[in-house]
């Protein structure tokens, strides 16, 4: 093998180290903001309702208990990796944890009280969780009576 050979699979082997290291190290917070984000690009929110949202996660540390570790890495890595060329391993569950990342804040949002309506902004109300509030279902008749087949 020629020097030159070598020293450019060197440098090749050396950026994809550098790739996957920042991948594995990213903060998981920063990728939920950028997924968030890229979702709900076509709905009016102000970034501080973004800011609310993660501070309430934050607190409650609802990652950390709505996934673990391996997910984590499988949704940051699909997210990188995933192209139009080839289908990834594990497409399905990526979809559904990007998913629930999206629900969880849209749930946390006034976004479905409003009828989904996208041109009334959107504001962060509180932190998902049927637990804690028993009483809210957005999804209930009381948002949408016109509906309402049961007549």
């Amino acid at each position: 093998m020629k020097r030159r050979n070598f020293i450019g699979l060197l440098a090749i082997g050396t950026a994809g180290i550098a790739a996957g290291g920042y991948i594995y190290l990213e903060n998981f917070d920063s990728f939920a903001k950028k997924i968030i984000r890229k979702d709900t690009a076509a709905l009016k929110i102000a970034p501080e309702e973004y800011d609310k949202f993660f501070k309430a996660v934050a607190e409650r540390k609802l990652w950390n208990g709505m996934f673990p570790q391996a997910h984590k890495q499988l949704l940051k890595w699909h997210y990188y990796i995933d192209n139009g060329l080839f289908k990834l391993p594990y497409t399905a569950n990526y979809t559904a944890y990007r998913s629930k990342i999206v629900g969880a804040f849209l749930l946390s949002t006034d976004f479905f009280q409003n009828r989904m309506n996208e041109s009334i902004p959107v504001k962060f109300t509180a932190l998902y969780d049927p637990y804690l509030i028993p009483c809210s279902n957005p999804f209930s008749d009381t948002f949408y009576p016109e509906l309402d087949t049961v007549s």
